[in-house]
């Protein structure tokens, strides 16, 4: 009875790890090494109510553009994002930091009753973490700090973005 007893414990000890394995082995690639496309909308961030692309040149870098309108306030901007993970470890979450520069200008408000601050300089430093499903489906979240009209404000963003096409690559 003590040799059932261990061949059991065995048998299921070795299919746990093979299942385990398993779906170890289908999440192990850096996501942002498949997907390097990206099209989605921002709410909030320095282009305000915006529609991006964002472009993957690694595991760690991203470059993005967008443009974007929200009431009285309309921007364009361009930035880089830095994500933080290693390249053979899967990276579902991703914290990263980046910067961008933009212009806006801002619709009354000011003493012409038109449009002030035309071409005005945005900055834009967020700090963040981003969600990547498998099928490259992306949601960020992200607190930063605008320097917008001579002001630095606090500011944040939801970001939700889909992969244009999900790049396959050769497992090594």
């Amino acid at each position: 009875m003590e040799f059932k007893k261990r061949n059991l414990s065995f048998i299921l000890l070795v299919t746990t790890a093979l299942a385990w394995g398993q779906n170890q082995v289908s999440d192990s690639v850096n996501r942002r090494l498949e997907v390097k496309n990206q099209l989605g909308v921002q709410f909030g961030g320095p282009s305000f109510l915006s529609c991006n692309y964002e472009h993957f040149f690694n595991h760690h870098w991203s470059i993005e553009a967008g443009a974007g309108s929200i009431l009285a306030i309309s921007g364009v901007h361009v930035g880089g994002r830095y994500y933080f993970g290693s390249k053979a470890k899967p990276t579902k979450f991703a914290p990263y930091l980046g910067a961008a520069i933009g212009a806006a200008f801002i619709i009354g408000g000011g003493s012409s009753g038109g449009i002030d601050g035309y071409g005005a300089a945005v900055g834009y430093v967020p700090l963040g973490i981003q969600l990547m499903t498998k099928k490259g489906f992306a949601v960020s979240l992200e607190a930063a700090g605008m320097y917008l009209d001579n002001e630095v404000l606090p500011m944040g963003a939801l970001r939700l973005y889909r992969s244009l096409k999900k790049e396959k690559k050769k497992r090594t």
